[in-house]
């Protein structure tokens, strides 16, 4: 069933370039994040939810 499939050469090349773009990506912001001071980290993890002045009427 596979064998009817016909993969044209441009198909391949845009495979592979979409993977490799996918992993650049993925890499660059893995740099970013572990660059990240850890003082912005722990600012980060106690920023509140949600407001204490949100109305409660809702």
């Amino acid at each position: 069933m596979f064998h009817r499939i016909l993969v044209e050469e441009w198909q391949r090349l845009l495979s592979a370039v979409s993977i490799t773009l996918f992993f650049t990506v993925f890499i660059i912001n893995l740099i970013r994040v572990r660059r990240i001071p850890r003082e912005t980290v722990s600012h980060l993890e106690n920023l509140p939810l949600e407001n204490d002045d949100h109305d409660r009427t809702r």
